[in-house]
């Protein structure tokens, strides 16, 4: 593979490696398909990367959106179905956005989960609203950040995507449990971009769920 120096080009050449790994004429093998992902993962970090400093595009409506990438990443996730909890709010949470920053945020923080909170994790997502903000917090039954330790792209993703909405991005250090939450301003008045549904994001091959979950997540055949 020849050397590309810009991130969207380097991205496009692990797509491409990516498509021969998971294409018809592929190997057959379980090992061949997660290096794929691995690789459609990388790809996928370095484009929302370059997004990072760019002004918010859209209006996403929390309760939709965090649900439906919670819910389709539950049925591929290898835990028990009562691990993996959403609890939403009662009315409408507008905020501003990339649709790409949020999946990013929410699909980032579970596959952490997945990689470091131990065979007996139980994580949760719940949403509230409070002084014209929405706050997302997120859970679970680890052992929590270690002081000092190194954020990675799921963090920057999630203090980018709450930068862009007007709002903050924080994580606990320590334990026991990790947590983490973001606090959005409401823009009630903007229209809003539809969420995906669950079917939909197991349906596709290359949706985010397996690109972003591809360290642990149950693979597509």
């Amino acid at each position: 593979m020849r050397f590309a120096s810009d991130p969207l080009e380097l991205a496009a050449l692990m797509r491409r490696q990516a498509a021969l790994r998971l294409g018809p004429n592929a190997p057959a093998g379980a090992a061949g398909l997660r290096a794929g992902y691995l690789l459609l993962r990388r790809a996928r970090a370095l484009e929302l990367a370059a997004a990072f400093s760019l002004p918010a595009i859209s209006c996403l409506e929390l309760n939709g959106w965090c649900g439906a990438l919670l819910e389709a990443a539950a049925e591929v996730c290898p835990l028990p179905p009562a691990s993996v909890r959403f609890c939403g709010w009662g009315e409408p949470l507008p905020v501003a956005g990339r649709s790409g920053l949020l999946e990013a945020l929410v699909l980032q923080l579970v596959c952490n989960s997945l990689l470091y909170a131990g065979p007996r994790l139980n994580l949760e997502l719940r949403l509230r609203a409070a002084g014209g903000c929405a706050h997302l917090i997120y859970t679970d039954s680890g052992p929590g950040l270690a002081s000092g330790a190194r954020p990675g792209f799921g963090f920057g993703a999630a203090r980018a995507f709450a930068r862009q909405a007007g709002g903050s991005f924080a994580v606990r250090a320590g334990g026991p449990g990790f947590v983490c939450g973001a606090s959005l301003p409401l823009y009630p008045a903007l229209p809003l971009l539809a969420p995906p549904r669950p079917s939909e994001l197991l349906a596709d091959r290359f949706s985010p769920v397996y690109i972003h979950l591809a360290p642990r997540c149950i693979l597509p055949e």
